[in-house]
C-alpha cells in the first residue's frame, strides 16, 4: 500500500483532534464534577442517575409536606394547651358563681371575667399559621368565628386534612367544631353567654346544672384532641426521620454513580496533554513543507 503525504497529513490531524477531544471531555468532567453528563456518555448510568435524582426530588416534596404538617401540629399543641387552661378557668368561675352566697357585685365581677375569657377564646378560635386558620378545616381561608362568637366555618368543611408520604397517610387537623362546639350544636361562646346571664339573674341552679356540665364536656373534648395531636406528631416525626434516611442513602448512591474521580481525571489529563505535545512535535516533523514555506524565507 502506497502511503502519500495527504494520508499522513490527514491521519496526523485526526489524531491531534482526537487528543483535543479527550482533553476537552476531561475539562468538562473537572468543571462539572460528574463522570457522566449525557446519556451518550453511558446510557445505563445516565438512566440510573436520572431515576435517583427523580426520587430525591420526590423525597424533598414529601419533606415539605411533612414540615407543613409539623407546623400545624406544633400550633395545635400550644393552642390546645392554652384552650384547656382557659376552659379550666371558665369552669372555676362557674363553680364560684354557682355559690349561693355571692353578692351582686361578686356575680358581676365573675361575669366580667367570663366576658374577657370569651373574647380570648374567639381569638384562639381564629388562630392562623401563615394565611391559614388552623381550626378552619377544609375552608382554612375563612375566619372560623366572628366577633360575636358565631361559627362561620360551613359544616361541610368540618373535615380533617391528609397528606401522603412514603406510602403513609398522615391525617391531621382540629376544626372549630371539634373543640368549640357540643354535639347538640351549641358553642362554648353561647355556653359562656348563658352563664353570664345566669349570674346577672342570680340563677345558680342553671349555672351549676347546665353551664358547668357543658364546659366539662368541652374540656374532655380538648384533652381527647390533644392526645390525637400528640399521636399525629409522633407519626410525622417517624416519617420525617425515614425521609432523611432515604435522602442520605440516595444522595450517596447518586454520588457513587455519577461523581467524577478528580484525582484520576487530573492524572489522565496530564497524560493527554503530554500526548498532545508529542503529537504536535511529531506532526511538525512528519508533515512535508510546501512551496509556501520556502517563499516566506
Amino acid at each position: 500500500m502506497r502511503i502519500t503525504n495527504n494520508m499522513i497529513n490527514e491521519r496526523t490531524l485526526f489524531n491531534i483532534q482526537q487528543s483535543l477531544y479527550r482533553i476537552a471531555r476531561m475539562h468538562d468532567k473537572l468543571s462539572s464534577g460528574k463522570e457522566v453528563q449525557y446519556p451518550s456518555d453511558d446510557a445505563v448510568i445516565a438512566t440510573r442517575s436520572s431515576n435517583i435524582s427523580s426520587r430525591l426530588r420526590e423525597l424533598e416534596q414529601f419533606k415539605r409536606n411533612v414540615d407543613h404538617v409539623n407546623n400545624f401540629v406544633q400550633s395545635y399543641d400550644t393552642t390546645l394547651q392554652e384552650l384547656s387552661d382557659l376552659y379550666h378557668r371558665v369552669r372555676e368561675l362557674m363553680v364560684r358563681g354557682a355559690n349561693g352566697t355571692n353578692t351582686v357585685d361578686e356575680r358581676n365581677s365573675i361575669a366580667a371575667e367570663l366576658k374577657a375569657l370569651k373574647e380570648h377564646l374567639i381569638e384562639i378560635a381564629n388562630t392562623k399559621v401563615g394565611d391559614e386558620y388552623i381550626f378552619g378545616g377544609a375552608r382554612s381561608e375563612l375566619r372560623p368565628v366572628d366577633e360575636n362568637g358565631n361559627i362561620q366555618t360551613p359544616m361541610e368543611a368540618n373535615v380533617r386534612r391528609k397528606i401522603n408520604a412514603l406510602g403513609y397517610t398522615i391525617t391531621y387537623g382540629v376544626t372549630v367544631y371539634d373543640v368549640f362546639t357540643l354535639e347538640n350544636g351549641k358553642t362554648v361562646f353561647s355556653t359562656i353567654d348563658d352563664a353570664i346571664n345566669a349570674l346577672y339573674e342570680g340563677n345558680e341552679k342553671k349555672l351549676s346544672e347546665i353551664s358547668l356540665k357543658e364546659i366539662g364536656i368541652l374540656e374532655r373534648s380538648v384533652m381527647e384532641h390533644f392526645a390525637s395531636v400528640g399521636a399525629t406528631s409522633r407519626m410525622a416525626e417517624m416519617v420525617a426521620s425515614r425521609i432523611e434516611d432515604l435522602k442520605l442513602f440516595n444522595t450517596e448512591y447518586l454520588s457513587k454513580e455519577q461523581d467524577a474521580d478528580l484525582t484520576k481525571i487530573l492524572t489522565d489529563l496530564s497524560m493527554q496533554q503530554a500526548v498532545l505535545e508529542a503529537s504536535l512535535k511529531s506532526a511538525a516533523m512528519a508533515i512535508q513543507k510546501s512551496l509556501v514555506d520556502f517563499v516566506g524565507g
